[in-house]
């Protein structure tokens, strides 16, 4: 019997949580609570094998709460505005952050990862990962630990597309000059530009040129 702390701060959003339960060969004993105050009296009064966490604008978890049971594996669930905050908890210590509007098969996948002591983070988080979150001197470190475990279940092959784009940062030249030299928005070199950093797990150019010469 694995015991589950269901915290959100919306009621019928509980209920909802322990659908993702039904399909896994399990048996579960689930503590529902919709405050702080809550999560804490379960994390202190019960032996807890995982906690769910719905994080908003002005929920209490932070990456102290985190660290204090680092022992937990903790899956954060964010609405998409807030997904560097959850990513911020997962560079802290939680086993994964999935959006509430990842499907249902993705969600119930991101809790058989964590539950089989493996880190997950979301296709959707993935996409929003944002470019000066990656790069910040602050983070990198962090960043290293994140990648590391991301390139265990996405492949690292570059896109014809990305190879083309990868050339030409190691060659030197700006995102804006790639963008205008290929006829594309300057967002889209960026987004490029960050993927290629993930897949070939670097932080920056010089990283990269030194990678891709291998």
């Amino acid at each position: 019997m694995l015991h589950v702390i269901l915290y959100d701060s919306h009621p019928i959003i509980l209920t909802g949580l322990k659908e993702f339960f039904k399909n896994i060969e399990n048996e579960f004993t689930f503590f529902e609570t919709n405050t702080i105050s809550g999560l804490s009296k379960h994390l202190l009064h019960h032996k807890i094998d995982l906690v769910v966490a719905g994080i908003n604008e002005k929920t209490g978890i932070d990456t102290r709460m985190i660290q204090r049971h680092s022992a937990i594996p903790w899956v954060i669930m964010y609405n998409d505005n807030l997904y560097k905050k959850a990513l911020s908890l997962v560079l802290s210590g939680a086993g994964a952050c999935i959006s509430k509007g990842s499907s249902d098969l993705e969600t119930e996948t991101c809790l058989r990862e964590v539950l089989e002591s493996r880190r997950y983070i979301c296709r959707s988080t993935l996409e929003k990962f944002g470019y000066e979150f990656l790069f910040d001197p602050g983070n990198q470190a962090q960043i290293r630990n994140f990648l590391k475990y991301n390139l265990q279940r996405k492949p690292n092959k570059l896109s014809p597309r990305e190879q083309e784009v990868a050339n030409l940062l190691i060659s030197g030249m700006k995102t804006s000059e790639i963008a205008t030299a290929l006829s594309v928005r300057h967002s889209t070199i960026s987004t490029i530009k960050r993927t290629v950093m993930l897949k070939k797990n670097v932080i920056n150019i010089v990283e990269l040129a030194s990678v891709l010469s291998n």
